[in-house]
């Protein structure tokens, strides 16, 4: 009990969003901006049997990571491996969660854990990757699971059954779902770094097509995991997608609006402009410029929580193209993925040993100088191949801001930068940094 007189002990401040206008940005504890510049990894995800392509974390990968640039993880997790029967919650899974979380943030990550989805579970996409709910709460109806570019009709009947929050074992699918969310929230609810929990994956439609879909599925279906999370003592950022169309079409077909008066909320889209269509650069422009304007409707912060694709000339120009635009709208993103085993998609930024790839550049191009941190908000930042040039609110009291100057790979590839830079710029004028280096070094591998 607290002595007489004494105050209750403040919460620690965590990572929350932020608004200047209409814009939402992310700010750390010290309420200095955050721009995320990210990488996945699916290495906790429950595939089907034929599609094992994980390759488990160590300590080396969050070491590497950080010596990449990387400040941040987008760790999806599975909801089948969480709750493996109805009403069952797995504290071995929920311990290898907190593990990788504790890991990631002592090599200095901020990690966003992700309830992961692909067509709804893993068995309902036979030959190709898949994931999500646990089998007990997977309902088909008998339909036949045939190939499809998205879902199968098995995977729609799920989707249906668990959108209209069907009941097994006396209790709603997404009270189920809830209750899987609140364990993660729980067990980790003292890393006050986070950056929170994402409630779903790439939210998938049944048979009833957005904008419906939207306004009678899924935001009833957020606001509800919102409002439970909140009600149980969760104060960390929550993060939501678009439905999963988005990929394809490069905007939000569900006509985006304010869904939920959360004040902590991050709108987190997946940029695949030119990966699942034909488009090219133009196109991509466009894509950030819609993310943009959605985030605004949804009154929520931006962050591309996930792109990537494989290593033809065309991939290896729009990378660079991605990095430019995320650098022009102030916008977070994260790279999928970090390792893949051979013979899958190929679209892993390290090999399994975590040598740099020698087909790739995109270890090189992620781990480019960018900026980290910014007391107040950050009103512009670039990188021109020579010096890191950003301009920063004069609102704040001033402080530490925090700049990536590059990675010099030194061993295991070609490199990208002679040497590390140190020219940056704040306000148009030079500033002179004082330096801290992050080494990480391999059998195959030494990054400087």
């Amino acid at each position: 009990s607290l002595a007489a007189g004494q105050p209750p002990e403040e919460p620690a401040p965590v990572p929350h969003v932020k608004r200047a206008g209409e814009r939402a940005f992310i700010v750390d504890e010290k309420n200095s901006e955050l721009l995320l510049r990210g990488i996945n990894s699916n290495a906790l995800v429950e595939y089907p049997d034929y599609f094992q392509q994980t390759v488990p974390l160590s300590a080396d990968d969050y070491a590497e990571m950080a010596a990449l640039g990387f400040n941040f993880l987008r760790l999806p997790i599975s909801w089948s491996l969480l709750a493996p029967n109805p009403g069952e919650i797995s504290q071995s899974y929920l311990d290898l969660i907190d593990e990788n979380v504790t890991a990631a943030e002592n090599a200095g990550l901020r990690v966003l854990v992700d309830f992961h989805q692909d067509r709804y579970n893993r068995n309902l996409r036979p030959g190709d990757e898949a994931d999500g709910a646990p089998d007990w709460a997977t309902l088909t109806e008998g339909e036949p699971c045939e190939e499809a570019f998205f879902t199968s009709p098995c995977s729609r009947a799920a989707l249906d059954n668990f959108w209209e929050n069907t009941v097994v074992a006396g209790k709603g699918l997404q009270e189920h779902y809830l209750d899987a969310m609140l364990a993660v929230s729980q067990k980790l609810r003292d890393h006050d770094g986070m950056l929170g929990l994402e409630i779903m994956n790439e939210p998938t439609f049944g048979t009833m097509a957005p904008p419906a879909f939207e306004r009678q599925q899924l935001w009833p279906f957020e606001r509800k995991m919102i409002d439970g999370l909140r009600a149980d003592g969760e104060r960390r950022m929550i993060w939501f997608g678009p439905n999963l169309a988005r990929d394809v079409a490069d905007t939000d077909i569900g006509q985006p609006e304010r869904f939920s008066e959360d004040p902590d909320l991050v709108y987190a889209p997946h940029i695949y402009t030119g990966v699942f269509n034909d488009s090219g650069p133009q196109e991509l422009t466009a894509s950030y410029e819609a993310a943009v304007e959605e985030a605004r409707a949804y009154d929520a912060a931006l962050v591309n929580a996930e792109w990537g694709n494989g290593n033809d000339a065309k991939a290896e120009a729009m990378r660079e193209d991605h990095l430019d635009l995320a650098d022009q709208h102030r916008m977070g993103s994260g790279f999928w993925m970090w390792k893949q085993r051979e013979g899958f998609y190929n679209w892993q930024t390290v090999a399994e040993d975590g040598s740099i790839r020698d087909d790739s550049i995109r270890a090189q191009q992620l781990s480019r100088p960018h900026v980290d941190s910014m007391p107040g908000q950050i009103l512009s930042t670039g990188y021109d191949g020579d010096a890191q040039t950003l301009s920063a609110s004069k609102s704040g009291r001033g402080g530490k801001a925090t700049f990536w100057s590059g990675t010099v790979i030194q061993r295991g590839g070609v490199t990208a930068l002679g040497k590390p830079l140190v020219r940056a710029f704040v306000d148009g004028e030079r500033v002179r940094p004082g330096r801290a280096s992050v080494t990480y070094g391999s059998a195959t591998t030494d990054l400087l």
